[in-house]
């Protein structure tokens, strides 16, 4: 296990007439997480990926159970030094930069552990995997039993579970052999737009008789489908978008029957890459016992009528 260490800038998680925001300090903090694991994938091109992911436990209102689930944070490294710091080898990482106003970019980004071979064994496999770039990557979790059903692994920002956090997956096979996804969230909460947000809502319930959101997405074993619901490169701070686009997938979770997908925005438009890089996010593994959500193998029409 690793320690896992950046500087960000302070936020405050606003909820002001029903507008859900972040609220920016000015002002920097150095957060520092222990027990923490962490995973290499080649990038190539001198850059690597680095996952780290740290447990979070509590009880779920929603599945009335205690629940215990992943948080991830994944970024880009474009470079990797070998540091001694109060006598103690430390990586510190050089991150690529994304230019979005509205990130707040980890700086001064350090991992190490206790033991000094796991330090060595992860700054060589960082600099091994800088020019492996083998195109589709797998997420490995060695922490998880497998599972060989066709399923999708749903990350989701943490700050965006204030009240449209994950509930239900249901993964549907048609008869042409590919799959019908559809996720259920507690509701749809609008940040950029949250002014609107009561209106929206009443509109919601008059034209669909419901205040959960149902997205979904189709998958043929190696393309997404995203009928209205693609985020493009918006992130979470956006809460209108709603694109159409048939995409590769970008990665999987363990091997290839578990595509990956990340929720990006407010109004839960789905890609399979992440904008919202320097956020913690919610990793649900719906074949996990310990994670609070349900999954099934509903169509939509079906969870449509049943909502």
């Amino acid at each position: 296990m690793f320690h896992f260490s950046y500087r960000q800038e302070i936020y405050d998680e606003i909820k002001e007439s029903r507008r859900y925001y972040l609220s920016w300090r000015n002002k920097e903090k150095v957060w520092d997480y222990k027990n923490c694991s962490v995973r290499v994938i080649g990038m190539g091109d001198n850059k690597a990926r680095v996952i780290v992911r740290r447990r979070k436990s509590g009880f779920s209102k929603f599945m009335k159970s205690d629940f215990e689930v992943n948080l991830m944070m994944g970024f880009i490294a474009s470079n990797v030094r070998k540091e001694t710091i109060d006598h103690r080898d430390i990586l510190v990482f050089d991150l690529e930069q994304s230019n979005d106003n509205h990130h707040r970019e980890l700086k001064d980004v350090k991992i190490w552990s206790d033991y000094e071979h796991e330090t060595d064994d992860l700054y060589n496999t960082v600099l091994q995997e800088r020019n492996n770039d083998s195109g589709t990557k797998i997420i490995e979790a060695d922490y998880l039993e497998r599972n060989n059903s066709v399923i999708p692994v749903i990350y989701q920002p943490k700050i965006d579970a204030w009240e449209n956090f994950l509930r239900e997956i249901h993964v549907y096979k048609e008869d042409d052999g590919s799959f019908q996804i559809t996720l259920v969230f507690q509701d749809e909460v609008l940040r950029m737009h949250g002014i609107l947000d009561g209106i929206y809502r009443y509109i919601r319930l008059l034209k669909y008789k419901r205040t959960v959101d149902i997205e979904t997405f189709y998958f043929n074993g190696h393309e997404f489908f995203f009928d209205n619901i693609y985020s493009g490169k918006s992130n979470l701070f956006e809460d209108t978008i709603h694109n159409q686009k048939t995409i590769p997938v970008k990665y999987y979770f363990q091997d290839t029957n578990h595509p990956v997908i990340f929720v990006n925005t407010s109004n839960h438009a789905l890609a399979p890459h992440d904008n919202n890089h320097d956020l913690w996010k919610w990793e649900y593994v719906p074949w996990s016992k310990k994670i609070p959500i349900k999954s099934g193998n509903k169509s939509r029409q079906e969870i449509e009528s049943f909502f």
